[in-house]
């Protein structure tokens, strides 16, 4: 019998294909992060990138990403046949930050099995400014504007290729992994790499739910190890406990991944924020080779994004008010990875305003967090300071786009809650505040 449609399969290689792509975009973005323009190598592999993300989520039918990859792309082409050798970061960047972000959302409640129906208008509306400004500027300096490629919308079905055509040899990739050599995927799985195709390893992502059955044949085979323990021949015993232990190796292995996958996103999540808020924001590492179970690294993901998001929208200072302060014009945020005997350390510090916290203090009774009678003397520092991951807490009086409603740090509290960790805040004099998460090494092991 002939092999039949698999949609799932066919699914699975549109979204490792996206994520990749956005994460080859994503990595153009922040090369030349010190550079102020686009080089014209940058402007054409992005074309390539949107082009192909808009093509393939045609077929898919995902017609709200591949109108917004359109329309991002219009701006590409128009620099691309006016032949410009260097095109400002600035603008241009909070564009491709809008669709990409707007893509990753998309991909990730199709990864969740949800529809991808979310509303492109806000970064569709950004694109268009930008381009008609751009088709301004190309018109005065006696450039040509080329006409629009419209967006036509893709038809139910597509063509199948003819199965009496020779099949190329494929190999099939699953969605989940966070390939090695820069290559990019949402945070928490492994990569199998394996052989070799013109000098190339070949890369093969694993599906999660693929690893877990892995896992658990590797469980069922220890105890069987265990229970061989009684047989005579000790060559099929001895041969028998070589394979299990190779085998617990490998699948330990396996589930592990560098936290790298997760600093990366805080990185471009920074970038972007820094052009949001109008402020000079420096990013820097450290511990990015650190191993961690891939199911921890997708847990740790939002935490470390509210730490590091109110790190940049409360801690970091305005360019004038670091001047005024004695400061360099622009603030640093720290992010650090440390493995201890059994314990994990993740620290988020910033070089900005310290926390008040009598200004907590106060708040938290506002909310009656507090009893009236109890004074902040009762209270250590680090105790007042945790008092901001209570459930809609916040002592900023305005609502902004950023923050101001009281949600994030309680999400960082609940998190590390269900992964038996604690947190740690304190202020650093002179220099800002530093959060620390600490969780068990051993979790997911």
């Amino acid at each position: 019998m002939g092999e039949s449609y698999n949609p799932e399969g066919m699914l699975d290689s549109y979204l490792y294909e996206c994520f990749q792509l956005l994460g080859e975009m994503e990595d153009i973005l922040l090369a030349g992060e010190a550079e102020d323009f686009f080089r014209a190598e940058d402007i054409q592999e992005i074309f390539r990138i949107l082009h192909t993300i808009k093509g393939s989520s045609s077929i898919m039918m995902y017609d709200n990403i591949g109108m917004a990859a359109h329309e991002l792309e219009d701006i590409f082409y128009y620099l691309r046949e006016a032949g410009v050798e260097e095109i400002p970061k600035a603008g241009l960047s909070e564009c491709v930050i809008a669709v990409a972000d707007f893509i990753a959302e998309e991909l990730n409640r199709i990864k969740d099995g949800k529809a991808a129906d979310g509303d492109p208008g806000e970064a569709v509306r950004k694109v268009q400014a930008y381009l008609e400004n751009l088709k301004s500027e190309i018109r005065e300096h006696g450039g040509e504007v080329h006409p629009r490629k419209e967006y036509g919308k893709p038809g139910r079905y597509y063509n199948a290729p003819d199965r009496k055509q020779k099949r190329k040899k494929r190999v099939k990739i699953d969605l989940g992994a966070e390939p090695e050599d820069g290559q990019k995927m949402s945070p928490g799985d492994y990569v199998l790499t394996g052989g070799r195709q013109k000098g190339k390893e070949v890369v093969v992502g694993i599906r999660i739910d693929k690893l877990e059955e892995l896992t658990a044949i590797s469980r069922k085979l220890v105890q069987l190890d265990k229970e061989a323990e009684g047989i005579g021949n000790e060559d099929i015993k001895n041969r028998l406990h070589g394979i299990v232990k190779e085998l617990q190796d490998s699948v330990g292995d396996m589930r592990k991944t560098p936290i790298a996958t997760v600093f990366h996103r805080m990185k471009l999540m920074v970038y972007g924020l820094s052009h949001k808020l109008s402020k000079e924001i420096r990013f820097e590492t450290e511990g990015e080779e650190l191993l961690v179970d891939r199911l921890v690294a997708e847990q740790l993901t939002d935490p470390l994004m509210h730490m590091v998001r109110n790190a940049a929208d409360h801690g970091i200072e305005y360019v004038e008010e670091r001047k005024a302060a004695g400061k360099t014009p622009w603030g640093t945020i720290w992010l650090s990875a440390v493995r201890g005997k059994h314990r994990i350390y993740l620290s988020v510090k910033n070089d900005g305003r310290e926390l008040d916290a009598q200004k907590i203090f106060e708040r938290a009774k506002e909310r009656g967090f507090i009893g009236d009678g109890e004074k902040i003397e009762d209270y250590t520092e680090n105790e007042i300071f945790l008092m901001i991951t209570r459930p809609g807490f916040s002592t900023v009086d305005t609502v902004t786009e950023i923050s101001g409603r009281g949600i994030g740090m309680d999400i960082v509290a609940s998190r590390l809650k269900e992964l038996g960790g604690t947190l740690r805040i304190a202020n650093i004099p002179g220099e800002g505040v530093e959060m620390t998460m600490e969780i068990p090494a051993d979790i997911g092991g």
